[in-house]
């Protein structure tokens, strides 16, 4: 087997893992109305969801670049793409970071819990881009 197939599987499967769990445990969480400490741990969950995504997605770079030798070449649509998904995560990360941290600004559990679906979802649709178009 090749090293750098190995490495990309590797983190591709840390990468799938990842966009299932942004995308369902907070529908998961609004179709079984959690709450209180069940809640809180989907939280924390979802915050490492997003956070194994960010590095993942840093992961097929490095790969590419230490392996490979070049960073993969990515344009238009594909750059779009890969700039909305590290927007999702950024925004995810916040939000999460600020229902764990209990701040009012963050919204009702429900309204939060909505945006984190909506945010996953749109990553995993720009994931789809990204790699048709790259």
């Amino acid at each position: 087997m090749q090293l750098d197939n190995a490495l990309y599987a590797g983190v591709q499967i840390v990468h799938n893992f990842g966009a299932a769990a942004v995308v369902g445990l907070p529908l998961a969480a609004l179709r079984f109305e959690a709450t209180g400490p069940t809640l809180r741990g989907i939280y924390w969950l979802a915050l490492l969801a997003w956070l194994a995504q960010s590095a993942s997605g840093v992961g097929f770079g490095m790969v590419s670049y230490f392996v490979v030798g070049e960073l993969p070449e990515i344009h238009d649509l594909a750059l779009g793409a890969l700039c909305v998904k590290i927007l999702c995560a950024i925004l995810s990360i916040i939000l999460l970071a600020a229902k764990l941290l209990k701040l009012a600004w963050a919204g009702s559990d429900r309204a939060a819990l909505k945006r984190l679906a909506g945010l996953g979802s749109v990553a995993l649709l720009c994931a789809a881009i990204l790699r048709w178009f790259s």
